[in-house]
């Protein structure tokens, strides 16, 4: 047995160990999980040297294993769940700051840090402070969405960081390798650099090329295997890794006559994640769609724990004495905080005063000019430096690495330790947290109907286990009065509002637009409508939750066609499918179900005495009882043209409809123990079977 490989595998699975402890213990702290990986690492080094515990940092991080293995999965997961339609809306500010913010700093990180280092008597070369500034530019949008999350910032706050940020990690990470590339080359003029542009611009063009390719080959592939949870989830990791090591097999290999192909696999593979997640996503089957999310949150955890950790451990071993570097540290700390200022502040103001997107309030550009937390992907960027890298001007007694690696360092642990402890403070001073009044709605509506929940089922119980009448007496009396309680204070947010019929059609429309998009997923679910209907309404269900959000009435004609983006109407064109005769029925008897099932709702919800006037109540219900109307007459036009064919389509719909009995009944019947797990398994696995036929192909 090799000794070697029993102490690694021992080693990864301790730091895995200690990294979950260390993310309990950020959950109970509520401290960055980051900075508390980077405490783990300053506890871990000196009790590594104990003889009982050196397998610990037994297990070392190669830069081909940095590369290719964990690299793809933290660029793979940052794009899996962003919205590009979110993108599209936000474009002008993501793409000004991820733009204006290069540029800002190209100067100020280039050419500041070049004259005020030759100030000092330290001769940096510009090549360097070139190389510096693309690794510096890249963020940790993982570790600050975290904390987004964690302190409930705005929505639309973290959309833009998030997009910002991984733009600037991509573009940084893709001209850090090019640069790298140049400046080997020993010769840096106009014309390399007019190079290094053209080839920039090369690997922006191929990506689109080649990820075109592998969306393709990726949707056919998925088609095939669905249904298949194993192979669906497999599928996903092999979609990230291969088109992250293609990207660079073709960069490394192929040639078209004299011309390099060159690829950027960073932007193939972000670009990749962002296409699987918003159009291959309903794909996949839903069992796999519940917790694919999961599944590639715990491969980054992985991934990032040990990429972190292992990177710090292996840092101890490099030659580089921190302390020599505290002047030119503190100068670049300073450099790029400006930097970032300058950057954050001046664009966002422009499109303020040019009101050329929604107002972005004092508070969140203070908070995005603090909030730039940087990560594993600076370390790994110095990581890639080959350690014998040199150039002709380095005149300085150590290493371009060791140097690069030092003030590198230093700014990833002045973010860590001095910026991220400061948010929560930040949050509170600016009140970007604060709940809106929809939100104080919402909540007080949401305590309401859980009471009401709760003293239905205290009923019940009461009937069914016959529990004593004092036991009875006492839980009714404790939330009936947890019920007057919410009703007293919803009571009063709306008296105190000034224009309360506006709050609360607002929110009924929320709640109305949730509840469509409860049932429509559900019908997806069981496969009673196909991707594309679902796709379809499902856009236009998001897109009038767009629209209230920011203040904007409810549409209530049939369509939102004329707010369709490019893309969107393309994609539209390209599956309209106004001629079939099932599809029709199947989009109104869909809608037709959606809207009965709001009426419902908000038919219960009016019995209840919350101080909302009838007429509240009535504008919503009337709302989607003309829909209702509308489509159960498109409905009935159909079909009484088409009575045989709508007739055997309605038997396979009841029959999918008593299949959710069914797979219902049969759970309960197993967590009851009247079935064993091998019949269970058996019967779910029938049931799933008829369950994902698609009725318009069993007529």
């Amino acid at each position: 047995m090799d000794h070697n490989f029993l102490l690694s595998t021992l080693s990864i699975l301790s730091l895995l160990s200690i990294s979950s402890l260390v993310y309990m213990l950020s959950k109970k702290t509520k401290l960055p999980y980051t900075v508390l990986l980077v405490l783990t690492w300053l506890i871990l080094i000196p009790i590594s040297h104990l003889w009982f515990l050196k397998f610990i940092v037994e297990f070392k991080l190669t830069p081909e294993l940095l590369f290719f293995v964990f690299l793809p999965i933290l660029i793979f997961e940052s794009g899996y769940n962003m919205w590009y339609r979110q993108l599209l809306r936000n474009w002008k500010s993501i793409w000004s700051l991820a733009i204006i913010w290069l540029l800002i700093s190209t100067f100020i990180i280039w050419y500041w840090l070049y004259f005020i280092f030759d100030l000092i008597w330290l001769p940096v070369p510009l090549e360097i402070t070139m190389l510096f500034w693309s690794i510096i530019s890249s963020t940790d949008p993982v570790a600050v969405l975290a904390l987004f999350k964690q302190f409930w910032a705005p929505r639309r706050l973290v959309l833009i960081f998030e997009w910002e940020s991984l733009f600037n990690d991509w573009t940084a990470l893709a001209l850090f390798l090019v640069m790298l590339a140049v400046i080997k080359s020993w010769v840096v003029s106009t014309w390399t650099i007019w190079i290094w542009i053209a080839t920039f611009l090369c690997m922006l063009i191929w990506w689109i090329v080649f990820g075109s390719v592998m969306w393709f080959w990726f949707s056919k592939l998925i088609e095939k295997v669905r249904w298949n949870e194993n192979l669906e989830i497999a599928l996903t990791m092999i979609v990230a890794h291969l088109t992250f090591i293609l990207s660079e097999v073709i960069s490394e290999f192929v040639k078209i006559w004299w011309f390099e192909i060159k690829i950027s696999w960073v932007i193939a593979t972000a670009v990749a994640s962002i296409v699987v997640g918003n159009y291959w996503r309903y794909k996949i089957s839903h069992k796999v769609e519940e917790y694919m999310e999961n599944f590639w949150w715990f491969v980054w955890f992985v991934a990032n724990s040990l990429v972190f950790l292992l990177m710090w451990v292996m840092f101890v071993s490099l030659n580089v004495n921190l302390i020599n570097f505290i002047i030119p540290v503190i100068i670049t700390i300073l450099v790029v905080i400006i930097a970032r200022w300058i950057s954050i502040y001046i664009p966002i103001s422009i499109f303020n005063i040019l009101k050329l997107e929604d107002n972005i309030p004092k508070s969140w550009q203070n908070l995005l000019a603090w909030w730039s937390l940087r990560g594993a992907l600076a370390l790994m960027m110095v990581l890639m430096i080959p350690d014998d890298f040199i150039i002709q001007s380095w005149t300085l007694p150590y290493s371009i690495k060791d140097f690069l690696l030092a003030i590198t360092i230093w700014s990833i642990m002045f973010t860590l330790f001095i910026k991220a402890p400061s948010i929560w403070y930040l949050v509170k001073k600016l009140k970007i947290n604060k709940l809106h009044e929809i939100e104080h709605f919402q909540k007080h509506e949401s305590m309401i109907l859980i009471y009401l929940e709760i003293i239905e089922k205290i009923e019940q119980i009461n009937l069914k286990w016959h529990i004593s009448e004092s036991e009875y007496v006492e839980l009714n009396s404790k939330y009936q009065k947890k019920l007057s309680h919410e009703i007293e204070e919803f009571k009063k947010l709306l008296s105190k509002n000034k224009n309360p019929d506006e709050l609360i059609n607002k929110a009924f429309s929320l709640h109305a637009l949730w509840i469509e998009k409860q049932y429509l997923k559900e019908l997806f679910r069981y496969n009673e409508i196909d991707e594309y209907i679902f796709k379809y309404m499902l856009w236009k269900i998001d897109r009038q939750i767009e629209r209230i959000e920011n203040d904007k009435t409810q549409v209530k004609q049939e369509t939102l066609i004329e707010e369709m983006g490019v893309i969107d109407k393309i994609i539209i064109y390209l599956h309209s499918k106004n001629d079939d005769i099932i599809y029709q029925y199947l989009k109104n008897r869909t809608k037709y179900i959606v809207s009965s099932k709001v009426i419902d709702e908000f038919q219960k919800l009016r019995k209840i005495d919350i101080w909302i006037s009838e007429n509240s109540f009535n504008s919503i219900i009337e709302l989607y009882s003309k829909f209702n109307w509308l489509s159960r007459q498109k409905m009935n036009e159909i079909y009484s043209k088409n009575e045989k064919m709508i007739s055997k389509l309605d038997i396979r719909l009841v029959n999918k409809s008593l299949l959710k009995l069914e797979e219902k009944t049969v759970k309960v019947l197993f967590e009851k123990e009247f079935l064993s797990p091998k019949l269970y398994v058996d019967i779910s696995d029938e049931i799933e079977h008829k369950i994902n036929r698609d009725a318009k192909t069993l007529i």
